[in-house]
């Protein structure tokens, strides 16, 4: 399954939206408002730098670096679902209802956070969302490792 941090920048405002990968009519896709998510997600990535070992923490600077960028300041992000629920052998219709209920799980991610970073000495314990409480490996969850292809197609 995908991960929180993708779900986290998402989760302001969040739409089903058509595939830009598949051609389907089904609202399999997630965007959510990149404007809000970013400064949210930069925020977060602050907040956790003192939190987490050296190793996250590279990775993090990593992910600031990529966030930064010129060329990474759309006013959207995008997250791709309809691989993920292909390999859960999910008819078309089953897939754009999983896509209502991940809107619903990448909006209370994102406002957990928004909660926890609102609040005075909070920690990684201060979490209560229940995938954001079972992260085990901050680097792996948060490091992003991110590339400029994000979408390989084998066919």
């Amino acid at each position: 399954m995908e991960d929180a941090n993708r779900k986290i920048r998402v989760g302001a405002n969040p739409v089903a939206c058509k595939s830009a990968i598949w051609t389907v009519d089904h609202k399999i896709a997630i965007e959510g408002d990149a404007k809000i998510t970013r400064p949210l997600f930069l925020k977060l990535l602050d907040w956790l730098d003192p939190q987490v070992d050296s190793a996250t923490r590279n990775a993090i600077n990593e992910s600031r670096k990529f966030l930064r960028r010129t060329d990474r300041q759309g006013d959207k992000y995008h997250l791709e679902l309809g691989e993920l629920y292909e390999l859960q052998s999910l008819e078309l219709d089953e897939m754009e209802a999983a896509t209502e209920k991940n809107m619903s799980v990448a909006e209370d991610l994102y406002l957990d956070v928004k909660r926890v970073l609102d609040t005075e000495g909070s920690t990684i314990t201060s979490f209560e969302h229940d995938r954001l409480c079972a992260i085990q490996n901050w680097e792996k969850e948060f490091g992003l490792y991110f590339s400029d292809v994000l979408y390989l197609h084998l066919d």
